[in-house]
């Protein structure tokens, strides 16, 4: 079976590996500790063979990776790519505190040192500067000269 083709697009691409539904609830879970099958299981509420599926992915795509936990029970441990997507889950987060949830929900993040709330993410320049929609365009990338 021939694998799809995904266009060259790094938004398309990142969905092939974290898209589905179930992975970003995983990836969720295990920024937050979450580090055994069980542990996923019953947080989540997730069927067995889909759990199975989803961590195998994860593991493929090298967002997880499986570290020995004592005895014979064995970890998932996000890696550096799998922990970079703390970004994205915190917006999805916030965009849908937002716009699907405008009434709150029963947990907020906080900062762990001083216990003030999480600022909303929002877009910056190299410099710093906020910006918005229209202050952003796509422009091919420059190719480096050869030597």
């Amino acid at each position: 079976m021939a694998r799809k083709r995904i266009p060259d697009c790094s938004i398309a691409r990142s969905l092939d590996e974290v898209g589905e539904w179930w992975t970003l609830l995983i990836i969720r879970e295990a920024l937050f500790g979450k580090r055994h099958f069980a542990e996923f299981q019953r947080t989540l509420g997730i069927a067995r063979n889909i759990l199975t599926a989803r961590l195998r992915a994860l593991v493929r795509h090298g967002i997880f990776r499986r570290a020995p936990d004592g005895g014979r029970r064995r970890a998932y441990e996000l890696t550096d790519k799998g922990r970079d997507l703390l970004t994205v889950v915190l917006a999805l987060r916030q965009w849908g505190e937002r716009w699907v949830c405008p009434g709150g929900l029963a947990t907020e993040l906080v900062d762990a040192l001083d216990n003030t709330r999480v600022a909303r993410l929002e877009p910056r320049s190299e410099s710093g500067r906020r910006l918005t929609l229209a202050d952003i365009r796509i422009v091919p990338r420059a190719h480096q000269r050869r030597a």
